[in-house]
């Protein structure tokens, strides 16, 4: 189960640095086919925040309720996006002004400590995502403070209320640009569609484990059927920019390309392990690179502008547009995996040290 979610998480990682790829140009005269699939690439995230959800629900199943165990559960899971994301923010700044390209109004308060803000001004264009992440470990945590039982009661409840106001939020209008302005943090963030996603991946995880005799292929089956009509709402019923990627269609975005997602992540966590050892072997491999998923999100927007910047004082000389968009995907997977193994697992071990002498050993 944890290698083929491992492998969907890289898969998903790539997916995203190929839909940024293709916004900022790096496949100008690509088939048709991949134009297609690389626009959909947005959809990584859908699947990121429904992983995080199944993870959660694996990582807290047998926690026992206190305050010990949702303080441990928030400072590990805080500790896990900062030591993350903090050293890729200070490499980013320095690039940025090295090269002359740090936005005059970037808000940098808000990009070190990923609290709700405006997300325009983030130093980077995919942290977003980590806000929302965070918000969802705080619920979790919150749920810790209680027996089991009661924990997922309390989850259900919340996941609830914030669908009913989503598609009150969706039936007076609220997702239109014309009343943007006038969102609040409510609209745009306590109950933003996308959060539902968190929510279906921690029930999927507890369906999965009640209900383990499911074949992995009819939730695979689905996730193409869902994943068709994403495209069709999103080629189709789209009208307001830029499509299913931003915030006027997230309901949208939630309802197709969210349930795809949870269909698509079920597939993996029933996938059943292969019997050859050569290709247990291959899939732990496979596996090994969802490590480095989080430090190819992270890193991506800094190594394609970089990338781009050198590209273009060589005139595109040294390799076809598409050869160079490939060569540039493949010199972020092995900057991603000096990243991993170099800073951000020695820092996250680091912190997971420190949090253990904090609260002092388990009850």
């Amino acid at each position: 189960m944890i290698q083929s979610i491992q492998m969907l998480r890289f898969a998903a990682a790539m997916w995203v640095a190929v839909y940024h790829a293709q916004l900022w140009g790096w496949f100008p005269h690509a088939p048709s086919w991949f134009q297609t699939i690389a626009a959909g690439g947005y959809a990584g995230v859908d699947i990121f925040f429904v992983i995080s959800g199944v993870i959660m629900a694996l990582g807290t199943a047998r926690s026992a309720p206190g305050i010990r165990a949702a303080s441990q559960f928030a400072l590990t899971r805080f500790g896990r996006i900062y030591t993350g994301w903090w050293p890729v923010m200070g490499i980013s700044l320095l690039a940025l002004v090295a090269i002359g390209s740090l936005p005059a109004n970037v808000n940098l308060l808000s990009s070190a400590l990923l609290y709700p803000s405006n997300f325009s001004l983030h130093i980077s264009n995919v942290i977003w995502t980590l806000v929302y992440e965070l918000y969802f470990y705080l619920l979790v945590a919150a749920s810790l403070l209680l027996a089991p039982p009661w924990r997922q009661r309390a989850m259900a409840a919340l996941a609830g209320g914030i669908a009913t106001l989503v598609l009150h939020f969706w039936f007076t209008g609220r997702y239109a640009p014309g009343a943007f302005d006038r969102a609040t943090l409510l609209v745009w963030f306590y109950a933003a569609p996308l959060v539902l996603e968190f929510f279906a991946g921690y029930f999927l995880y507890l369906l999965v484990q009640r209900f383990p005799r499911q074949h992995w292929g009819w939730w695979l089956l689905a996730a193409a059927v869902l994943a068709g009509m994403a495209t069709y709402v999103a080629w189709f019923h789209s009208p307001h920019a830029p499509g299913m990627s931003g915030f006027f269609h997230w309901p949208e975005r939630a309802l197709w390309a969210g349930s795809a997602a949870v269909a698509l992540v079920g597939a993996a966590l029933l996938a059943p392990v292969p019997h050859s050892p050569r290709l247990q072997s291959l899939q732990h491999g496979l596996g090994r690179l969802g490590d480095y998923s989080f430090a190819i999100y992270l890193l991506h927007p800094l190594v394609l502008l970089l990338a781009g910047r050198a590209l273009q004082a060589l005139g595109w000389q040294a390799l076809p547009r598409a050869g160079a968009a490939v060569a540039v995907l493949l010199l972020l997977v092995a900057f991603a995996a000096l990243y991993h193994h170099s800073i951000e697992r020695p820092l996250y071990q680091a912190c997971r040290r420190q949090i253990a002498r904090w609260l002092g050993p388990s009850a």
